[in-house]
């Protein structure tokens, strides 16, 4: 069955999303436009999965639990799970790799974590935006090792993507599906020698706020790898 979606969603957590991106809100307002399976998908954190899940089973969508990985090369990696809690323990990994410096919430935002019911619970001390020490091979094998598909964020756009900081994708660098901000050039990439051919093609909002979340939605195929995580998610 094809669902109509969003996978690639920024909630308050992330530092430059804006702090009325709350779970709940993010939920209501996708299930409004049309959307069934949404992705919360923060920088390097899962910590507002729990609330994105119980926001979306109240609000009868699907959640494809994600994190937006930044890689040592500054490459964006979206790691998408079965479950909330196998994103969550890839999370905890992640955050043991960020850089540790002085975070000021003035300069870079606010990283907000949220309960249920869209009430501050903590805020993060490190800052999430941060490169891990961890390559995209590192990120591709610690995400499989969970269970997960790992996608390039936005491959073909200038900045933070696989083709700006590596400019191709290298032959023994193998992916499954892959997100384009333009995904009608993709053939286009092909022949170029930029991509691989053979990978399945998504097209995300990565909405940062609220007027950023998308009204027209594409359709996740049931051939869609992406689409076989959605199964059973326990927390």
């Amino acid at each position: 069955m094809a669902l109509f979606y969003d996978l690639h969603i920024h909630s308050a957590l992330s530092p430059c999303a804006e702090n009325d991106m709350t779970p709940a809100t993010i939920a209501g307002l996708c299930k409004l436009n049309g959307a069934d399976v949404i992705a919360l998908a923060d920088h390097n954190s899962a910590l507002n999965l729990p609330a994105a899940k119980a926001a979306c089973e109240a609000y009868g969508l699907q959640l494809l639990p994600a994190i937006e990985v930044n890689t040592a090369e500054e490459i964006h990696v979206l790691c998408y799970f079965k479950t909330v809690e196998q994103a969550l323990k890839m999370g905890e990994i992640l955050y043991d790799h960020l850089p540790i410096y002085g975070y000021d919430e003035a300069i870079w935002g606010r990283q907000l974590v949220m309960d249920a019911d869209d009430k501050e619970t903590q805020c993060v001390e490190k800052l999430l935006t941060g490169a891990v020490d961890l390559d995209i091979y590192d990120i591709v094998k610690l995400c499989q090792s969970f269970g997960g598909i790992a996608v390039p964020a936005h491959a073909d756009k200038d900045s933070y993507s696989l083709l700006s900081v590596l400019g191709f994708q290298p032959p023994d660098l193998h992916f499954d599906v892959i997100e384009l901000a333009h995904p009608e050039k993709y053939e286009a990439y092909c022949k170029a020698g930029l991509l691989q051919p053979g990978m399945e093609v998504i097209h995300s909002s990565d909405a940062h706020s609220l007027s950023m979340l998308q009204e027209n939605f594409m359709l996740l195929c049931s051939t869609n790898p992406l689409h076989q995580l959605l199964g059973v998610q326990t927390k």
